[in-house]
């Protein structure tokens, strides 16, 4: 027989088992919008495969997949298995937790609006000095999902001090050109590495 259990050993059970997701969302913002997103992004990426799979299928393809180049139907197909991510997790915690947690900043002295601009202004400028030094350390990457994430505070803060605006964007163009940099060589050597691995073309060194 099932043993009966006292409203207070449920609580405590309940306070270990249950858990608490967070990705920077309402508790119930993210029960309700994560089932959703991940449809989006599953739907998202079966699209994207059978469009990849048709033009794969195509007669002229298809002939030269016959004639040994396939490097072009290979490209269609990683292309297409691209699979966006969903909003990224920051942990999850015991409901324990998470209620010990409340109950201290409850008690907790409150800080004024002023104290906390001051706070947060250091936090943002040593994230964008951070970024300046090294964009993959865990200061910069946070400064980035603030700025992704529409964080209002950062941008009345890029908006107030136009100095510390202008130094983050420089970094971030000179990231973006270096980037492009990358995918144009990385495009210059797959076509050439296509180019080589054609039937034309190996048939002409040999003559």
């Amino acid at each position: 027989m099932k043993e009966t259990l006292t409203p207070q050993e449920k609580k405590r059970l309940s306070y270990n088992k249950d858990h608490r997701t967070h990705t920077g969302e309402d508790d119930r913002a993210m029960r309700r919008g994560w089932a959703s997103r991940k449809k989006r992004v599953n739907r998202k990426y079966r699209r994207k495969t059978d469009a990849a799979l048709r033009k794969a299928l195509e007669p002229e393809r298809i002939d030269l997949l016959l004639a040994g180049d396939d490097q072009t139907t290979r490209e269609l197909i990683r292309k297409g298995l691209t699979r966006e991510n969903n909003s990224r997790k920051w942990g999850v915690r015991t409901l324990g937790e998470v209620v010990k947690e409340k109950l201290e900043q409850s008690v907790a002295p409150r800080e004024t609006n002023r104290q906390r601009d001051e706070r947060l202004a250091h936090t943002y400028i040593q994230g964008i000095v951070s970024f300046e030094r090294d964009p993959k350390s865990k200061l910069s990457e946070a400064l980035i999902r603030s700025l992704r994430g529409g964080d209002g505070r950062l941008w009345d803060f890029l908006r107030n001090n136009p100095d510390w605006r202008q130094r983050l964007n420089t970094k971030l163009l000179a990231l973006a050109k270096e980037e492009q940099k990358r995918t144009a060589e990385a495009k210059l050597k797959a076509e050439e590495k296509r180019k080589w691995r054609s039937p034309t073309t190996r048939r002409r060194k040999t003559e």
